[in-house]
């Protein structure tokens, strides 16, 4: 519960230490004192501050162990993201500036500015002490499908009525040119742009989060798991499908428990607020898994499946015939998802995070039982103490 206690006095001043729990809900608050003295009380108002969430502390759900993790993911305010394809990989640097003039308030209106606040305003900041609620509400108000978000998406050529999503350097602007503008959605963004200024507005609210670039992404669209490719019998390339492969796509991941699925699916949780595909009716994407991803766990929430095709579906090519059969000629189950970067902890080198992702392909059925037979006899004989535990011995088990 919220505390307050009466640490010294010095002359005609109070010194008081006050305390908010744990899960106590982010944003703006108003202070004030009464002070009740011969039978009358009388209000006070102090100002305001505000409450974020907070990685330093044991009990929060954003709680991340790792200092030189902390220093890194929440308050390092520049970055690399990698782009290019999986057999050249470039690296462009990139100004969170979460710690800029304005950036929190900025940050807090976007809450303020989603729908579900429009719709209730009181449910949505009863909701405020849940990373995982802010990540869906960050995630489809970064981008300005359904609502007045930040940033407006476009991947044709011609940005002349706005601006090039490669001439993008850094977040502040994109977020002041939206706040100063009244909330009108700043032209353009593409995957890396969407990702830069989520990744700025979650370190800003104490969400630990990095940005991740996925090689030979999928985009499946009608979740078979599988990019369908056809072709003619001459081999000429047919748009049946709306299925495709980028060359790379760009989200993020945050670091926080996931009390709602079990705490073996805590951890990196996969984020996107660039428009693909609707989730519950709003384009967004996540908080999903990473652990539920590599595992196969498809029936884990959110949006588990399309992630999980993102990095691992079959890229299958189909040959049409005259007659309207086809016929499946190749499926390749290696092309999609390759060398998945984020930067690494304290320098600008890239670090492969792939294996957090998938398994190495062809890992048999045996490797597997006995790796789960050997996660039963730690469960069994050391036992799991806590969750940062439970994430270690995975790790292991990983390897």
């Amino acid at each position: 519960m919220w505390s307050a206690v009466l640490e010294s006095s010095p002359g005609n001043s109070l010194r008081i230490i006050m305390s908010s729990p744990a899960n106590a809900i982010i944003g703006r608050y108003d202070l004030s004192v009464q002070i009740s003295a011969m039978g009358q009380t009388s209000t006070y108002s102090l100002g305001k501050f505000i409450l974020l969430f907070n990685p330093w502390c044991l009990d929060d759900e954003v709680y991340l162990a790792s200092e030189e993790e902390r220093k890194e993911y929440v308050l390092n305010d520049h970055g690399i993201i990698f782009m290019g394809n999986g057999k050249y990989i470039s690296g462009i640097g990139w100004n969170y500036g979460q710690f800029e003039n304005n950036i929190l308030n900025i940050c807090l209106n976007i809450l303020d500015r989603s729908l579900n606040y429009q719709k209730d305003p009181a449910a949505d900041h009863s909701q405020r002490h849940s990373p995982i609620y802010v990540g869906r509400v960050v995630s489809a108000m970064i981008n300005s499908n359904d609502d007045y978000g930040v940033l407006e998406g476009k991947w044709e050529k011609d940005f002349s009525d706005g601006v090039d999503p490669n001439s993008w350097n850094g977040s502040v602007e994109i977020l002041w040119k939206w706040y100063n503008d009244n909330y009108k959605p700043v032209k353009y963004g593409q995957c890396w742009v969407f990702a830069a200024v989520m990744c700025t507005v979650f370190r800003c609210l104490g969400i630990p989060t990095r940005v991740i670039t996925n090689f030979n992404s999928a985009h499946n669209t009608d979740g078979n798991m599988a990019i369908d490719m056809h072709y003619d019998t001459e081999g000429k390339f047919l748009e049946i499908s709306n299925d495709s492969i980028w060359n790379f796509h760009v989200w993020n991941e945050s670091w926080f428990m996931r009390r709602d699925l079990g705490l073996y699916y805590s951890g990196w949780q996969v984020l996107d607020s660039t428009p693909q595909e609707q989730s519950q009716g709003t384009y967004r994407c996540g908080p999903t898994s990473v652990i539920a991803v590599k595992e196969g766990d498809l029936h884990v929430g959110y949006d588990t499946p399309f992630v999980f095709s993102e990095v691992n579906a079959d890229r299958i090519t189909w040959v049409m015939h005259e007659d309207g059969s086809k016929e499946k000629a190749y499926n390749d189950n290696k092309y999609i998802g390759q060398n998945i970067s984020t930067k690494a902890v304290g320098s600008d080198s890239r670090v492969d995070v792939t294996n957090s992702y998938k398994y190495p392909e062809g890992k048999n059925n045996f490797e597997c039982f006995f790796i789960y037979l050997f996660f039963i006899y730690l469960f069994v004989n050391v036992g799991f103490s806590d969750f940062y535990t439970l994430m270690i011995y995975r790790q292991v088990i990983s390897i």
